[in-house]
């Protein structure tokens, strides 16, 4: 998919599952070895919540929950072209500016 499909809705839409979790930075180890074991850890729970997805089709619930929260997000073609010309504006701004400094540096 490119930029002017999204913007413009060539496509119809398509379902993307995301899950995240946050640990607190006091959880997280600051000794190398420790680090190393830890992402371990974090790469063997992502396989789990991988292979429970595609057998169930969804994500288990967090622990002490009975199901898990979803919710649907859906991008307005709209603002993402204002976002896409608010980018593309100021990308020129700053390109003219410098151009403009060094011009009058050397």
């Amino acid at each position: 998919m490119d930029i002017q499909t999204w913007i413009f809705g060539y496509r119809p839409p398509t379902v993307t599952h995301v899950h995240y979790r946050m640990y607190p930075i006091k959880e997280v180890p600051m000794e190398t070895g420790a680090l190393t074991d830890w992402l371990y850890q974090r790469f063997v729970e992502k396989e789990e919540l991988l292979a429970h997805f595609y057998d169930t089709g969804s994500f288990p619930p967090p622990e002490g929950q009975k199901e898990a929260a979803s919710r649907q997000m859906t991008l307005d073609p709209v603002w993402l072209c204002m976002v896409q010309s608010f980018a593309f504006a100021s990308g020129y701004m700053w390109y003219n500016v410098l151009q403009y400094l060094y011009c009058c540096l050397f």
